[in-house]
């Protein structure tokens, strides 16, 4: 699972630009981005092992204190919460996309107020240091670390979907890829979980175009 996948969860979890890199920079921080990877120095098993006895119940994961996943969740009740939501989710408890829809479930449940400043702020760095505060708590304050990565993913990563590609002059599919570009456009329109359900001049102009296309055939 890649930065930008990771991002684009948390944009359609309602988190804004800034709040969606600020926990990007976080889970860097505690986990370089490996949703299966166990806390160094707690365990004698590899990730892997360890991620497989976790999921077959054969170590005792919810009071191990062993830090694991893209958040490092460590304390007993949360790291219950995690496995549970995955056994109900039918994934494995290191698999990423169910992480990331955990920690957003986590921030609405249990951290509101740091749910709803990450939906609305536009500060990278207040995002960034609020998460660290109050949602991660790390043992050693390395917040300017996390600044850090949320910067550079800044950098790195578009705050729009992939536009579908057109096919080459010549090249048949035009009709499917229009529709694909339309759908593209609604996703992109309602993409970041936008609550007013508008669509923008953009989708218009695909849908005039598209049935203009149509007129033709």
């Amino acid at each position: 699972m890649n930065a930008k996948e990771i991002y684009d969860i948390l944009r359609a979890g309602g988190l804004s630009r800034a709040g969606a890199l600020g926990m990007l920079g976080n889970m860097m921080a505690e986990s370089s981005l490996i949703p299966n990877i166990a806390q160094r120095g707690m365990t004698k098993l590899t990730d892997e092992q360890y991620t497989a006895a976790a999921d077959n119940g054969l170590l005792d994961f919810i009071n191990d204190s062993v830090g694991y996943g893209l958040c490092q969740w460590t304390y007993n009740t949360r790291k219950r919460e995690l496995l549970s939501y995955a056994k109900r989710s039918g994934t494995s408890v290191g698999e990423g996309k169910m992480q990331c829809v955990f920690c957003l479930r986590e921030l609405k449940d249990y951290f509101p107020n740091v749910f709803q400043t990450l939906c609305t702020s536009t500060n990278i760095e207040e995002c960034a240091d609020l998460i660290c505060a109050q949602y991660e708590r790390p043992a050693v304050n390395n917040v300017s670390v996390r600044r850090d990565f949320a910067h550079t993913f800044e950098k790195d990563i578009p705050d729009k979907p992939d536009i579908p590609s057109a096919p080459a002059a010549g090249e048949a599919g035009g009709g499917d890829w229009k529709i694909a570009l339309i759908q593209f456009v609604m996703k992109w329109d309602g993409y970041w979980g936008e609550p007013d359900g508008i669509k923008s001049p953009e989708f218009f102009n695909c849908l005039r175009e598209f049935t203009e296309d149509m007129k033709k055939c």
